[in-house]
């Protein structure tokens, strides 16, 4: 019997030993619709070892065989499972309807039930960012959201572009929506009024970040969505949701893309003319052979995008730990233009005091060098001379090895081209412009942020939040001797020119909150949160530079230390402080879980007005479903309503009755200050400058039919008032300008997104459809506007196509940004009003309408597909309506370069009322020698239908090997148009502001890119 209950004690600590030993356990990770679940927490039980689904939702790891496996994933129900010596475990997770209530993040990053929120708000996920990208990833976002509008910046790699929400709202200031970066204001983004030709987008907070570091965006596109922002929440809002350590194994994620991009969308000059006379810049001569274009393509380089980041993210159930480096480093098609990036992540939390206390603390650098971005227009634009360029020319005398000469007299090298004339233009080598007219813009950016939250009870925690955003910049040009003296003046061309642009700022936002979320009765229900804010913010800058009246003494000896008493250099100097404080609160009331009322309100003091102002908000959500119940057919039902009063406070200066004068160093003088509050003759100063003020009312709906097909429709009507506009001041006043309240501008529209969750076998489709259209108003103007139409400032209007803001007449509305210009005149029988040579007359001014570049109507259809290994998606991006006007293509006839100015001299010249003219009078006057020319008959429709991005990947099973998940993909970005009527494409604009949205003038062209991505997991 002892020797029995020996073998047995012996048998059981076998058994208990076996069980001990660790077994390679396996197995799939599932939802309810047998859909595989990617990056689910898989860990063993107790400990903090253990690893996560692949994009199969397929796991691998070692585990002690009669141990346990805990699963977690956000949105479904944890679920912990008994290995009992199996080596494969296979899960189906249930959907958390209390988790998925709590999943959408909102203004100040509160997050709330999604059914309980009254506007409309879209989410994209971070792997949207990531399929193909871009070295800024704003512009990965063009098509994937209804009503945004991306228009990409000018400057090459890197450049800030335009975003736009439901529409242009302000006359005189910025259009963008706030940037909020993990619930703290950054700032806004590229999309101001005033600018002339060649003057891009810089840099902004937005295109510094690494899209690896970004787990989401929220778009928030109305005034009720973002109006806990106050001042700032007239444009809506983009909230950005950045990754964060994960409890559970050390994960490393390893991203590489690299793509290659061709200039697309070239001009078409003609091969057929030559020039009148040798060196003459047109070719209006007569017939020639052996000319070429070829030199307009050869001038592009390939461009090249490498984009390389890794994380790691580690940590236990009580503190986490995020960390990232990422690499970007571009050369774009223009020669000489490059961009170099480094980012830098450290993000850490943790909880304390028995997971009361829960700190959250990040910070990031940034460091950018940006080398000579392209320009548009006349002046610092290599494709002007390049596109001007005679082809039968022979080209190659002025290429990259010969766009210099040295010059013995002077014991330098000087520009060779024989073409610069003073045309109102300048017109050089491109080669020079790319390697001797330099530009360097170095900027370094630390943000830095802390969170501290506490759980006073279940139902309620406190909460404190510090960002402080730093930044310094450099900007250097540098134009070497014998640049065109139309740019630099006769003294500037022969020495060159220099300047240095640099700064310093900070912006530093703090917050506190309170927020309460319980049940007040069995049927009531209460999401409270009141909370004060302060935003301060800080920059300096100077500017010194060669002045254009004196030039510098040396040639090409760029340094501040190049001037002297008869060279003096210009010098600038400014400094400016805001502070915006602010008191705020939003509840949301729920009944039954079937009607919601929310209420926000935000009092605010700015440091531009002289008294507070209230900005307040109401919505109202009933869960229809709740009522008539679901079926079958509709699983979700909800209809929503809320309207909103939001602001826009007025700029620095605004309301500054004695601002300083600054010193004129080429008269002795001082100049004239810029702006002033408006004042009448008698000096009766008009009522301080007030925030603008956008009042917007929303409606919608929001179903799930068949528990897989997604609908959300919105309505909204947006009317912003007390425009801030600026009007030109009398000389006696001092100003040359006033700053004034008058206007108004009006947006409404609907937008929609439908998704669809298909899987037939191993087959998973998730197309998605979004759509949108926006209906711009001038309602009305200052009565101090005399005119008909309100010019909306740039310095080249008068010799290009005037952008205007009309006054309402006989109950019809102009839109912001309406194209005016000179054109055709008609007879009363429908032909073509002509003089005593048969040649078309022109009205005298810019007086006809001839368009608007804003689209009438947004669409964009995202396809997801995977079978098996296999992923393949791609997007098809749309725009319907307005018109774009190319000033590149009026140049190309005012000198006989355009293929259609040889056509028409083949025919023997251009019909007009049925006669025949001769095709050089015609081109000189219909293009208006450049100057004023017929803007209708440069004028193109915008509409467009294009592959935006495709993307074909394979994931490699690698089992138990150091690489947990690779996935191999082809990319490609902006691959061909379905559709396409103008010559360029039309989303390309001269710099990413209001005033020449949908103007071509010598910019860089778009581009076509191909390439691939690695993706791997540790």
């Amino acid at each position: 019997m002892k020797k029995l209950y020996m073998l047995v004690v012996f048998l059981a600590c076998c058994i208990m030993y076996a069980s001990a030993q660790e077994i390679t356990v396996k197995g799939t990770v599932t939802d309810s619709q047998n859909s595989p679940l990617p990056g689910v927490n898989v860990r063993i039980t107790g400990t903090t070892k253990g690893t996560s689904t692949d994009v199969n939702g397929k796991f691998s790891l070692q585990a002690p065989g009669n141990g346990t496996l805990t699963f977690s994933y956000i949105g479904y129900v944890s679920q912990t499972v008994s290995i009992s010596g199996k080596t494969v475990v296979n899960v189906t997770l249930a959907n958390d309807s209390k988790m998925l209530e709590m999943v959408t993040v909102t203004a100040l990053g509160i997050e709330q039930k999604t059914k309980t929120l009254t506007y409309a708000t879209q989410n994209v996920g971070g792997a949207e960012l990531e399929k193909v990208k871009d070295a800024n990833f704003v512009n990965s976002l063009a098509g994937k959201a209804a009503g945004v509008v991306i228009t990409k910046g000018t400057g090459g790699p890197g450049s800030a572009s335009r975003i736009e929400l439901r529409g242009a709202k302000s006359i005189g200031g910025n259009s963008a929506p706030i940037y909020v970066i993990d619930g703290i204001p950054i700032g806004q983004g590229a999309g101001g009024v005033n600018s002339g030709l060649g003057d891009g987008a810089g840099i902004d907070p937005l295109s510094n970040l690494n899209p690896d570091d970004i787990e989401s965006i929220q778009v928030l596109k109305g005034a009720s969505a973002a109006a806990l922002y106050g001042s700032a929440a007239a444009n809506g809002a983009l909230l950005i949701t950045t990754k964060k350590g994960k409890a559970g194994a050390t994960r490393i994620d390893f991203n590489s893309s690299s793509s290659f991009e061709t200039a697309v969308g070239l001009p078409v000059t003609q091969t057929r003319y030559g020039r009148t006379a040798p060196g003459a810049n047109d070719m209006w001569g007569g017939k020639s052979s052996g000319a070429t274009n070829a030199f307009i393509k050869g001038f592009y380089n390939t461009g090249q995008n490498f984009l390389n980041s890794v994380s790691l993210s580690s940590g236990s159930e009580k503190a986490q730990v995020y960390v990232s480096y990422a690499n970007t480093k571009a050369n774009g098609i223009v020669p000489n233009n490059s961009l170099l990036k480094h980012n830098f992540t450290l993000r850490g939390t943790g909880k304390f005091l028995d997971d009361k206390l829960t700190l959250d603390g990040s910070v990031n650098y940034i460091y950018q060098k940006q080398e000579n971005p392209p320009k548009a227009g006349r002046y610092y634009s290599p494709m002007f001379g390049l596109y001007l360029f005679p082809t039968d020319d022979n080209f190659s005398k002025y290429d990259k090895d010969h766009f210099e000469v040295y010059d013995p007299s002077r014991k330098l090298s000087v520009q060779n081209w024989p073409y610069m004339k003073n045309e109102f233009s300048s017109n050089q080598n491109p080669y020079w412009i790319a390697n001797r007219d330099l530009s360097e813009n170095f900027s370094s950016r630390y943000i830095s942020s802390f969170k501290a939250k506490y759980d006073i009870a279940k139902w309620l925690f406190i909460q404190a939040r510090t960002t402080l955003d730093a930044y310094n910049y450099r900007n250097e040009f540098k134009a070497y001797a014998t640049t065109d003296a139309i740019i630099l003046g006769d003294l500037g061309s022969r020495n060159g020119a220099y300047n240095v642009n640099q700064g310093y700022g900070t912006h530093l936002y703090s917050d506190f909150l309170a927020s309460a979320n319980t049940s007040i009765t069995k049927n009531v229900s209460l999401e409270a949160t009141v909370g004060v804010s302060d935003d301060r913010s800080f920059d300096y800058s100077t500017y010194t530079g060669s002045s254009y009246s004196f030039g510098m003494p040396y040639a090409n000896y760029f340094s501040l230390n190049n001037y002297d008493l008869d060279h003096p250099f210009d010098i600038n100097e400014n400094e400016g402080k805001g502070i915006n404080q602010a008191v705020f609160g939003t509840a949301t009331i729920g009944y039954k879980e079937t009607v919601f009322l929310n209420a926000t309100g935000r009092n605010e003091w700015s440091y531009t007005t002289p008294k507070s102002y209230f900005y307040p908000s109401v919505g109202l959500s009933y869960v229809l479903t709740k009522t008539i119940g679901t079926s079958d057919i509709l699983s979700f039902a909800k209809l929503r309503a809320t309207y909103a009063n939001v602001g826009k406070a007025p700029g620095r200066g605004a309301n500054n009755y004695n601002p300083p004068y600054s010193i004129n160093h080429t008269t002795g003088g001082t100049n004239a200050i810029n702006n002033l509050p408006y004042f009448d003759q008698e000096k009766n100063y008009y009522p301080s400058v007030k925030p603008e003020r956008t009042k917007t009312y929303e409606f919608g709906a929001q179903l799930k039919l068949f528990d897989k097909l997604d609908i959300d429709l919105a309505y909204y009507d947006a009317h912003t008032n007390d425009q801030i506009i600026t009007i030109a001041a009398p000389t006696a006043s001092g100003a040359q300008n006033f700053i004034l309240n008058g206007g108004q501008i009006r947006n409404f529209g609907f937008e929609g997104t439908i998704g669809y969750n298909a899987r037939f076998g191993d087959l998973q489709w998730t197309p998605a459809l979004n759509f949108s259209r926006n209906i711009n108003q001038v309602r009305q103007l200052s009565p101090l506007f005399t005119a008909d139409r309100y010019t909306i400032a740039s310095s080249d209007d008068s010799r290009l196509v005037g952008t205007y803001l009309t006054k309402p007449k006989d109950g019809k509305y102009g839109a912001f940004g309406d194209y005016y210009g000179r054109a055709i005149i008609k007879n009363p029988d429908g032909s073509i009003k002509v003089d005593d040579q048969g040649l078309p007359v022109l009205t005298d001014a810019a007086s006809t309408y001839v368009g608007n570049p804003n689209p009438k109507f947004l669409a964009g259809f995202n396809n997801n597909f995977r079978f098996k290994n296999i992923n393949l998606s791609f997007l098809v991006d749309s725009r319907f309506g307005g018109q774009v006007f190319s000033y590149t293509e009026t140049w190309l006839d005012y000198k006989g370069a355009s293929q259609r100015s040889a056509d028409a001299r083949d025919a023997g010249g251009v019909l007009v009322n049925g006669k025949k003219v001769n095709a050089h009078d015609y081109y000189s006057r219909v293009s208006g020698g450049a100057d004023n020319g017929a803007v209708p008959e440069y004028t193109y429709s915008a509409t467009n239908i294009r592959l935006r991005e495709l993307t074909l990947g394979y994931t490699f099973k690698l089992g138990d090997k150091s690489f947990k998940n690779l996935n191999v993909a082809f990319i490609g970005r902006n691959l061909f148009f379905f559709h396409k009527n103008s010559p360029f494409d039309p989303e390309q604009s001269i710099s990413t502001t209001t005033n020449t949205m949908g103007i071509d003038a010598f910019g860089v062209p778009a581009t076509r890119s191909f390439g691939f991505s690695v993706k791997a997991s540790l």
